[in-house]
This record gives C-alpha cells, structure tokens and sequence, in this order.
C-alpha cells in the first residue's frame, strides 16, 4: 500500500477530470434518473455531482463488522454482495470488524467499486477531533489494503454544532486536505440526528455527498427528508439513504430498530421502495448479516418499481404508529 503522501497526484486529477465528464453526460439536475443497470442487473444512478455511476443498493458493513461472525463468515457476506453486482461500499473506522473484513472482501474487487468510509472526530476541541480522524483514517487505509478511498465521510455530524465541523483545522478542514492529496476522490458527511445541524456544513460548497437516516418511519422523526435533502439538492450534492430499514442490533436475527421493535418484515421491501423513490435518491445503504439477505436485497433492487401516492401515503400512515414505539433511539432530533 502506498503511503498517505505518495498516491500519484495526475492519477487523482485524472479521476476527477472523469467524474466532471460522467456528471456532464448524465446530468446533475436528472434526480433519481436511471443510468443503465450493473452487469448483474441492478440499475444504476448518478450519485449527484460526483458524476459516479452507483447501484441502487448499497453494501452497509455495519451489522457484520459489529456483531463480529468470524472473518471467514463476514468475508462470505461482503462477497456475496459484490458478486451480486451492487458496487457501492459503505463502511466506518469505528464499525469494528467491518474494515479488515472488508480489506479480504475485496482483494479483485477494488477497481470494480465505489468505496466509502468515515472518520468520526470525538475530541470537544475540532483540532483534536480532526487529529482523531486522521488517525482512524490511516487505519482504514491499511485495514482496507487501499492506498485511498473514493469517499470520506465526515461521521455523525449531528452530533457535533457546524462551528466545530467547519473550525479552521477542524474536520472538514482535514477531509479537504485528504481530497486535495488524492487520498479521497469526494467529501460526504453522515447522520442521524439534529437535522438542523447540516444545513450551514453543506452551504460551505466543500460537501459532494449527504448520507442521512430516511424511512418511512423516522419521516415523522429525524425530519431530513423535507429540511436537509432540499439544501443538498441546490447543491447538486449525491444523496444517500442509510436506516431503511430502521437500522440495527447486533446479532443474526435480522434488520431490526435499534429500540424494543422491528419494522414488519412485510413492510422491509416497500421501505427499500420507499427511500429509493425520495428525490435525489442515488442508492439505499443497507447492512445485511447474512448472504441470504444480500440475495433477497439485490433482488428486491432488481424489481424496483417506484411506489404510487397511495402507497407512499399508507407507508407514512403506518409510520406514524411505529415511531411511537421506535423512540428517538439516534439521539435528539433538534
């Protein structure tokens, strides 16, 4: 693996004279237009400015890497979703297993797909906090057998005020300095809670891609549907849906809320439905624990069909009686 101050400049520059053309061709102002399909089938979409073409079913490493199967049955799970076709791959320093599994996983695979991680700053003081995400990120780098990834998330933003985010050598201070070194292709940030919060961080022009918390449920909770997608939008910026399926708990037993209740699995297609029809929508970020739900999932993406306003209306309905029982489970919404 090369180091963090080696990765060949005109190498970067050429990825990203790609991307401006890709986003050219495909056009930033056509939200959730379809893009062809994967060799295995699953359609693609324009992932906002980045101009990258992704599949709309995204591998999420989170439930493997945290409930820690084993490396041969973690390995087994990313696989089967590359094998699958999709091409997104979203993981975090802190998702403990995921990264060194993934590092296996994708031996053969890392010039066939988009690879993300996150960097989590920790520290009350943003300097600091940005020395901590550089420490996790060198990390990643070598537990990923990568000499750089396509994008770095700045992790749980919500959970910090935009001051600290955007402080001179504060996070996104870091994550530009990555990018400008060719260490990441694209700057993202993540959340799940305090909505109000990322407004002012994408206004600085510095953020290409917005994953945030997007269901049916949380719709009546973590509002980021009607109050954030829309300043990302005006931004051009590639929109991500993470929390489909409400989110998860460690252990087999399947996608459940991170609070005493479980989506229906009934409902778990019409929610993937659900998020994947939110405009600007490029890819639903989904963990599963097992290679049969990587099937299930990649199918459920093959056969998408947008859902109808009737339905879109039931699934909100049916929200609003679940969130009660969910709770704010990611923290404070304001």
């Amino acid at each position: 693996m090369q180091s963090l101050s080696t990765l060949s400049r005109r190498s970067f520059l050429r990825d990203v004279t790609a991307a401006v053309g890709a986003a050219s061709t495909f056009g930033l102002g056509a939200l959730n237009a379809d893009a062809g399909s994967s060799p295995s089938g699953i359609p693609l979409r324009v992932l906002g400015r980045t101009g990258q073409k992704i599949t709309i079913l995204g591998l999420g490493s989170a439930p493997v890497g945290l409930s820690k199967p084993g490396l041969a049955p973690g390995v087994a799970v990313y696989r089967a979703a590359l094998e699958a076709g999709v091409n997104y791959v979203d993981t975090a320093h802190n998702y403990d297993m995921a990264e060194p599994y993934l590092g296996e996983a994708l031996q053969g695979w890392r010039d066939k797909i988009f690879l993300a991680t996150k960097s989590l700053p920790l520290a009350d003081d943003p300097r600091q906090g940005a020395r901590e995400m550089q420490e996790q990120f060198e990390d990643s780098l070598r537990r990923l057998k990568t000499d750089h990834v396509d994008l770095l998330h700045v992790h749980s933003i919500g959970d910090k005020p935009p001051e600290y985010i955007l402080a001179s050598g504060g996070p996104l201070e870091f994550a530009r300095n990555i990018k400008a070194r060719g260490l990441a292709r694209f700057i993202g940030v993540t959340g799940h809670n305090r909505p109000a919060r990322f407004a002012q961080v994408i206004d600085s022009g510095e953020v290409d891609v917005v994953m945030v918390a997007l269901n049916f449920v949380d719709y009546h909770q973590y509002v980021f549907e009607e109050t954030i997608l829309p300043v990302a939008r005006k931004h051009q910026c590639g929109l991500l849906a993470m929390k489909v399926f409400g989110g998860h708990s460690l252990g087999p037993s399947g996608y459940t809320a991170a609070g005493p209740s479980k989506m229906p699995a009934a409902s778990l297609r019409d929610a993937m439905r659900y998020s994947l029809g939110i405009e600007g929508i490029a890819a639903a970020v989904i963990g599963p624990y097992t290679a049969e739900q990587v099937l299930q999932n990649s199918q459920w993406a093959r056969d998408y069909h947008p859902l109808n306003d009737h339905e879109r209306a039931a699934l909100r309905e049916q929200g609003k009686q679940l969130v009660a029982q969910w709770g704010p489970r990611f923290g404070p919404t304001a």
